[in-house]
This record gives structure tokens, sequence and C-alpha cells, in this order.
């Protein structure tokens, strides 16, 4: 049946794609269908490796969104299945180059985030976070509902509420002995892009819960906070790129000052962009303290076009 199956699958991508090979779309299907052992069997982990990073390249460049999709759902699967093992979830995994991976300073949990192009080519988030507990190794998919979201700014969210992110950043501070951890990421999204500054925690079971009161802050982004935000989001133009890292000789977050172009245009943020000055966050006292107009050497020698200058060509 599944021979039947394949054939059919194969016989009808090769037609309706003139990008692939049937070599090509013959070898994905094969790694779709691939790895369906039973239990006792060793496993063969280089194997599985090799299949995410060719998984993980269908996912980004396949012009089919059905193999995309289909990539994307056996991606998932055999990176868990991968995180299972102790070898595996030891291993850094850098040749999967299509998925950013964060971990833990003493590796007690690591998140992997990467992007599903869409039907439309728009970028949706996923992500898989691996913790050590007493039982073992637990993974916990994250699933995005930024859409969904009525105030992100306020809330606290499990995994299936996931504020849908590529976390390529992890700070470790401590808060009256407790350790914080900060995440730094990028949301993806059109006409507004986002970065986030993010909390996360996980609890014994292994469960992740995002957002924390840590933010000692009153207004940011031309927002006034009635109260204690859970995590910051920088909300800003497609057509611009902004800048949150951080940075270890200031021990703070480093971010590009957003704004519009005209103070008329306040609050629409698909508008913003950065205006070459810099914002911080410095931990002082247990808090997250914004620091405006820092001055430090960005070590950046291009020119950069703030929003109320145009870009192209100068007139």
């Amino acid at each position: 049946m599944r021979k039947k199956i394949f054939f059919i699958l194969t016989k009808h991508f090769c037609t309706k794609s003139n990008v692939f090979s049937s070599m090509r779309i013959s070898f994905i299907f094969m790694l779709l269908f691939s790895f369906q052992l039973p239990a006792q069997v060793a496993v063969d982990l280089p194997a599985i490796k090799d299949s995410l990073i060719v998984l993980g390249q269908t996912i980004r460049d396949s012009p089919e969104f059905k193999i995309r999709k289909k990539a994307n759902s056996r991606f998932s699967e055999l990176l868990q299945d991968y995180l299972s093992y102790n070898e595996g979830y030891a291993d850094p995994l850098k040749e999967v180059s299509t998925m950013v991976s964060v971990s833990e300073e003493e590796n007690e949990f690591r998140i992997f985030t990467w992007v599903l192009p869409d039907s439309l080519f728009d970028l949706k988030p996923f992500g898989i976070i691996a913790a050590k507990t007493r039982r073992g190794i637990a993974l916990t998919s994250l699933v995005d509902q930024k859409q969904n979201l009525r105030e992100p700014d306020f809330s606290i969210l499990k995994a299936n509420q996931w504020y849908g992110a590529i976390y390529y950043k992890l700070i470790t501070t401590k808060k009256r002995r407790k350790k914080v951890y900060t995440l730094l990421g990028y949301s993806p999204d059109k006409p507004t892009q986002r970065k986030v500054v993010e909390v996360i925690s996980i609890d014994r079971r292994g469960r992740p819960k995002f957002g924390a009161k840590v933010f000692y802050i009153e207004d940011f982004m031309d927002k006034k906070f009635r109260k204690a935000p859970m995590r910051l989001i920088l909300s800003y133009s497609t057509e611009y790129s902004a800048s949150v890292k951080w940075n270890e000789e200031k021990e703070m977050i480093i971010m590009d000052h957003l704004c519009p172009p005209n103070p008329r245009l306040k609050g629409l943020y698909n508008m913003y962009g950065p205006d070459m000055t810099y914002d911080g966050l410095e931990w002082d006292d247990d808090w997250w303290h914004l620091r405006p107009q820092v001055k430090f050497n960005s070590g950046q020698n291009i020119d950069i076009r703030p929003p109320d200058r145009p870009i192209g060509p100068e007139r």
C-alpha cells in the first residue's frame, strides 16, 4: 500500500513541478516516509540528522507548498525523535542551518525555532523545547498564536499560546537568587515585523511558560503601560531592519530606537523605523530598566536611513 501511495505522490509532483527532478522528489518522499521503525530497532541518529538537513532545505526552498508543509511536519517529528536521546540532546545541530537553537548555560533546556513559508510565502514560526527532567527529556511543541492574542504585552502564555518568534539569544540573570531567562527573538510578519524581548521559565515537568513581571518600564514604543508588561514588543516596517542585541561590554540589551517618519503617524507601526539612536535594557535591582539614548560604538560603517529619509537614489 505504501509503495502505491509513494508512486502516486511522486508521479503527481513530478508532473506538476518542472523545478524538481523525479529523483529529487523521490528522495524527499523517501525521507517523509522513512524511519517508521519498530521500537526495538536501534535508531540511526546520524541518518536522522542527515534527514533533518535535507528536510530543512526543502522547507525553505521547495516551490510547492504541499511539499513544504509535509516536509515541515516530518521535520518536527524527526527533530523530537532525535532530541529524545541523550546523544541527540547534546548535539548543537549546527549542520541544520535552516533552524536556530539557543540553550540554557548548563544545558538544562534547549529551544529550537524555524520558519515555514506558507502558501503565500509568508513566514510562519515553529518551535520545539527540550528540557531535562527527573523522568528524562521532556519535549514540547510551540504553537504560534500571536494573531489571536488580545493583549500580548500583558499575557502569561503557554506553549499552545506562543507569541511565535525565532530566538537567537538567551540571557541569564538572577532575581532573588532565582534565574531569569530572557530571550531575544525575531517575529516575521507583514506589513509590520517585530523584535521580541521575551522571558521563559521551565517547570519541573519540562513545560514552558512565557512572560514575567521583570520589566520596570512605564512607556515603550509610544505606548503608556497601565501595568508591568510581561514582554517587550518592538514593531516596525518591513522596509527597514532593526537591531536588538546583547552587548557584553555594556552588559545591556541594545536596541534601535524606533519611531515614525512624522509625529502624526504615531502608533502606525507599519511606518516605524530606526532613527540612528539607541535605547538600552539594563538589569538592575532584579528588574530590566529602560535606558534611553545609550551611547556605544555600533561598529557599523554603512549608511543607515531613518524613516524620515527616502529609500533609493538621492534627488
